[in-house]
């Protein structure tokens, strides 16, 4: 078995491998415990900022908070997968009996964990889980694309379902930022809604990107206040920087919303803006479960198709350096 668990060095936080004499093979833990074999890993800009010391973690610690893969042992009282069932892994491990997890929000669950964030995660060929926190997938879905879904793809889809409440047929939707979750909001709000949707960034490749999602236009930052003049209803920002605030927030049309996803910047508006044009600011963490069976369904069907960059396991360092310099478009995932 290898693991690329994060440790404390000399010269900084890195990932290094350890082998099977440190790693042991590991077995469930408790009656409903799912230990998973990792098919795919995707790689977030949240695992850079743990990386960065702008996440604390503990150390040593294994990345990976979207995971996908086979089960490979179950505990005796598990009934929802079998050994060798393909799986999608929700972010959230909980026991289901707190209050938020009750109207179905786990990611308000007080007691949850979360994988790869604050405790173990996939950057490894064993990730245990709970049966509560997976979804059974068809034998031979894509489990590099679909373990997209599970953090990138979740907050999108969040994102476009509020989004969705304020988009009426023929109105406009900006996506800002056409990244790992930009070029699947782009995706999820064609096969959602019948709004129009223009999509922004910087990169050439990526507005190319967002037009072969199904973007009916795309442009840069400078650009925006020229195409969306001030009539957009929905806004959905993944940058979160100031100045990708500030520019949504100015193409607003009245009654306009804007959803906040990506995060770095801060936000800074006048009361009186908000209360003229009747502005609605959210923010959108990580959805529900039965959000991301909803958003596996639309994937499953063709409606949604992550753009995967594969790396092996043992390239995580190259992947999490081309993910912080932007070398490539859609979602890094690694692979055994």
């Amino acid at each position: 078995m290898r693991a690329m668990v994060m440790t404390d060095q000399p010269d900084g936080r890195t990932l290094q491998p350890l082998n099977s004499q440190e790693l042991p093979q590991p077995e469930p833990a408790g009656p409903f415990d799912v230990v998973v074999r990792i098919a795919a890993a995707g790689v977030c800009r949240s695992d850079l900022h743990i990386l960065m010391g702008e996440l604390p973690v503990s150390v040593p610690h294994v990345l990976g908070h979207e995971n996908s893969g086979w089960v490979h042992a179950v505990g005796p009282m598990v009934s929802t997968v079998e050994v060798g069932q393909a799986v999608l892994c929700y972010p959230f491990v909980s026991d289901g009996l707190s209050a938020p997890e009750r109207r179905g929000v786990d990611s308000a669950a007080p007691g949850r964990r979360t994988p790869g964030i604050d405790c173990d995660g996939g950057y490894a060929e064993y990730l245990l889980v709970t049966e509560r926190s997976l979804i059974r997938l068809p034998a031979d879905a894509d489990l590099a694309a679909m373990a997209t879904l599970s953090d990138a793809g979740l907050a999108a889809y969040r994102a476009c379902r509020k989004a969705a409440a304020a988009l009426e047929p023929g109105s406009l939707a900006v996506v800002v930022g056409v990244g790992g979750l930009g070029h699947l909001a782009v995706q999820i709000l064609r096969s959602t809604t019948a709004a129009r949707i223009l999509a922004v960034d910087t990169r050439a490749e990526a507005r190319d990107l967002a037009v072969s999602c199904g973007a009916h236009h795309a442009c840069s930052p400078t650009e925006l206040a020229a195409a969306a003049g001030s009539e957009a209803a929905a806004v959905i920002d993944f940058v979160g920087s100031d100045e990708s605030a500030s520019s949504a927030l100015s193409c607003l049309g009245f009654g306009g919303s804007y959803f906040a996803a990506g995060v770095g910047g801060s936000l800074s508006v006048p009361i009186l803006q908000l209360v003229t044009k009747e502005t609605r600011i959210e923010g959108v963490y990580v959805g529900t479960y039965p959000e991301l069976v909803e958003l596996t369904r639309l994937a499953l069907r063709g409606d949604v198709r992550p753009v995967v960059v594969t790396y092996s396991l043992s390239d995580a360092d190259r992947a999490l350096k081309d993910l912080a310099a932007g070398s490539f478009v859609g979602r890094a995932v690694l692979t055994p």
